[in-house]
């Protein structure tokens, strides 16, 4: 299906994204902007919120068998997040209604996925909680779909870097949030998992009701058959497509493969008391969260004054790798902590350009959401590998390989971008 677009690329990426205000995408973003970072703020908050919360219930409710319980829920509703991610994706561009392709999508993805997240709060039976996890994540990544189709649908290229970064501040401030959200009610775990999912809503039905989506009732009627569907499950035959694809999964991985054993890393690693390094973990977060900031604030701009993408990624994601070697070289809080300045600064640079990047990749016209559902899997399935990867490093070789290795692993993603030939 995709390679009936291949021909022609250039030419192809020169009409979707238009100089001025062609074709309905705008060049000023207007009420757009703050209603990305809205949105992307109150996933972010539920979804921070939520994973700490349910882990709280599930301490309260299965005690020592809350390890594994939660490892078949969050399995399951990775898997779920995946396949629903592209099939929404797929079906949102062929979706026909007077209220346009994406707003249906995102409204009745974030009340599917408010009523898993609530249900959680309320059942007890652990394939009712797998269930209801299911379902927040299906709904969750049925919302994004919409959401990142926004991007392609209704900016123009010279503002893509600012429509990035502006969904890059929000997912950063509601993580940031979602974490101050949880420590207000771990210890009534169950209340709040019943009370945050109703803040994605709210966010949805007010983008919805402010954001332009013209009605696609005179498009074509595309139906999505079996056939279809399945073949949607694969990625276009595109080669910067695929070398897109596999530098957003190693920068994240990259990432990724140390947070996610921070409290090892201080315990295990540097020696130091559980409590102490409670401290060090939460002076850590802080200290990447504003880098993060900072990179984020700046990069979308300078990005788009630049009319330049590439350039930037590549630089993020070396910076990410470089923030590890110091660890590496000579372990200790202080040089966890420059880990901490460095890579959030680099991550926070990525989060604001990779967006304007995938979406001036695509290598079709008309099936934008699909294929940006595809590049989100880059995103989301990082966070099933790491653990995996960490634990084969650190039982093979300490956690010291642990930072080798994502030094290697984010250098690696920001070669792939370098070589992509569609995008400067």
């Amino acid at each position: 299906m995709a390679g009936a677009h291949r021909g022609g690329a250039r030419g192809m990426t020169a009409e979707r994204f238009p100089s001025g205000d062609l074709g309905g995408r705008v060049n000023r973003l207007g009420r757009l902007g703050p209603l990305l970072t809205s949105i992307n703020l109150a996933w972010a908050l539920c979804s921070a919120a939520g994973g700490t919360l349910l882990q709280a219930l599930l301490a309260e409710q299965r005690g020592p068998g809350k390890v594994g319980a939660l490892a078949l829920i969050t399995s399951v509703g990775a898997v779920i997040a995946v396949l629903t991610t592209v099939v929404a994706g797929a079906w949102s561009d062929r979706t026909r209604s007077r209220f346009g392709r994406r707003r249906p999508w995102i409204l009745v993805g974030a009340l599917v996925s408010a009523a898993g997240l609530a249900l959680t709060g309320v059942v007890t039976w652990l394939p009712m909680q797998v269930l209801a996890v299911a379902v927040f994540q299906g709904g969750l990544n049925a919302m994004l779909a919409g959401v990142g189709a926004l991007l392609p649908d209704q900016v123009a290229k010279p503002a893509l870097g600012r429509a990035s970064a502006c969904a890059g501040l929000g997912y950063l401030a509601g993580t940031a949030a979602g974490g101050v959200v949880a420590a207000a009610a771990i210890s009534v775990p169950a209340r709040g998992l019943l009370a945050v999912p109703w803040v994605m809503v709210l966010a949805a039905a007010i983008l919805v009701a402010l954001v332009r989506d013209d009605s696609s009732l005179d498009r074509p009627r595309q139906v999505l058959s079996g056939p279809v569907l399945l073949r949607s499950l694969l990625p276009p035959r595109d080669r910067d497509f695929l070398l897109a694809f596999a530098g957003r999964f190693c920068v994240i991985l990259g990432l990724s493969v140390i947070t996610f054993s921070q409290l090892y890393l201080f315990t295990d690693f540097l020696r130091i008391d559980t409590v102490a390094a409670a401290g060090h973990i939460g002076l850590g977060t802080a200290l990447l969260g504003v880098a993060a900031a900072v990179g984020t604030a700046g990069g979308g701009l300078l990005s788009d004054r630049l009319g330049r993408r590439r350039p930037l990624v590549v630089l993020a994601s070396l910076l990410i790798a470089v923030g590890a070697l110091p660890v590496a070289m000579a372990p200790s809080v202080g040089s966890l902590m420059s880990f901490y300045v460095v890579a959030g600064f680099g991550f926070g640079l990525y989060l604001s350009v990779d967006q304007a990047l995938m979406v001036e990749v695509l290598p079709t016209s008309g099936e934008e959401a699909k294929e940006l559902a595809m590049l989100g899997v880059a995103n989301s399935s990082p966070s099933v590998v790491a653990p995996l990867v960490a634990a084969a490093v650190v039982g093979l070789a300490g956690f010291r390989a642990l930072f080798l290795v994502a030094f290697v692993v984010a250098v690696s993603g920001g070669a792939c971008v370098g070589l992509i030939r569609r995008v400067r």
